[in-house]
């Protein structure tokens, strides 16, 4: 079914910036190392993204694994691996699953990969500490099981899809960079991110070690200096920089979970206001901040299954699964749906190009 857009009437709001504040406030993508290389869910989001694309989350996932009594968490890094970025994962470097148990959105747990080169066959060496205590060690492209946690690192297909070109062709349709309206458009749907690969560390463990509700993010690290962090797609990509202005998508990776509320809830506010009223906005905003996945350990999605839109006890935002189309979802909140009358409703690609195998790492091969 074509998606068509429609403008919701803001008389205080001139059409030119109204359609440039949507160009960045539903911008799941910002223009990159080329012109269709960018951005997507978390994509080379910020600058110190941009320049350490091995520490760039794109996707963090949380999920049921196929085993019923574990739980599966995954980051992604290493946007368009072998194209734009490499395929190896940093050296002098950690990648951090942060894990909140009691509701204060400061890690109680925190499950860290490190990576040397020098294994055999042009593979690295991996380590898994909790804690700081060590759980297993391995190497990059195998399957290592240690203290009750299972672990991959590799090469995977990207498991995000969304129609790039028709979003940047509507978007901006003169090429010019002026967001002007010019009336409904239709997506063509086609995956801009099929035939793509990403890095991938996917981390199963038992759900005794989450407990009955977590809340979790991803953070990477080159030594001590915070690369990026990610939990909820495209949270830094749409809601930070929304009107041009200074840096802020590198402020709002270093800044704890525990404080985004106060730090960014205004920004929030203002860009949902562009298209939603202000209660509806501030009632997005209390889903979306502070930007963790929440874990209700019990109900999570299956990783073929959709629990962003909703999980099999109806709950909405209850982890991530690989499968859901966050991109449907959140352009249509975004932009007005909650209230009734959204630009967009989605993209017309509603499934990731490859077949998800449904059992560890749960990825699809690489390409």
């Amino acid at each position: 079914m074509p998606v068509t857009q429609g403008e919701r009437t803001h008389r205080t709001m001139p059409t030119k910036r109204r359609w440039a504040a949507l160009g960045a406030a539903v911008v799941i993508l910002t223009i990159g190392v080329a012109p269709y290389l960018s951005s997507a869910a978390d994509h080379l989001d910020s600058p110190n993204a941009k320049a350490n694309h091995a520490l760039d989350i794109t996707d963090v996932y949380a999920f049921d694994g196929a085993n019923s009594a574990k739980t599966v968490l995954v980051m992604d890094v290493n946007p368009l691996a072998g194209i734009v970025s490499g395929t190896h994962f940093a050296t002098g470097a950690s990648y951090r699953f942060n894990v909140d148990r009691t509701g204060d959105f400061v890690a109680d747990d925190v499950y860290t990969v490190t990576f040397a080169n020098g294994g055999p066959g042009g593979k690295q060496t991996l380590t898994l500490k909790k804690n700081g205590t060590t759980v297993l060690t391995g190497m990059t492209g195998n399957t290592s099981v240690g203290g009750g946690a299972k672990l991959y690192a590799g090469i995977k297909d990207d498991p995000f899809f969304f129609d790039l070109a028709s979003f940047f062709r509507w978007r901006d349709p003169n090429g010019d960079g002026v967001y002007t309206y010019t009336g409904p458009t239709t997506f063509a749907g086609v995956d801009f991110f099929a035939g793509t690969n990403i890095s991938t560390i996917v981390l199963e463990i038992p759900d005794s070690w989450l407990g009955a509700s977590a809340n979790v993010w991803g953070t990477t690290y080159q030594g001590t200096t915070l690369i990026d962090r990610m939990a909820k797609p495209a949270l830094n990509t749409v809601f930070m920089n929304p009107f041009g202005g200074t840096n802020q998508k590198d402020p709002y990776n270093q800044t704890p979970p525990s404080a985004d509320v106060a730090t960014w809830g205004a920004q929030f506010d203002a860009v949902l206001g562009v298209f939603n009223s202000p209660a509806t906005a501030s009632a997005i905003r209390g889903l979306l901040l502070p930007d963790v996945l929440h874990l209700d350990v019990a109900n999570l999605g299956k990783s073929t299954g959709k629990s962003f839109t909703g999980d099999k006890a109806g709950h909405i935002l209850n982890g991530r699964t690989l499968a859901e189309d966050v991109i449907d979802f959140e352009l249509f909140v975004v932009t007005g749906g909650l209230d009734g009358h959204p630009v967009l409703t989605g993209d017309r690609v509603n499934a990731n190009d490859a077949t998800f195998p449904g059992t560890f790492p749960y990825l699809a091969p690489a390409h």
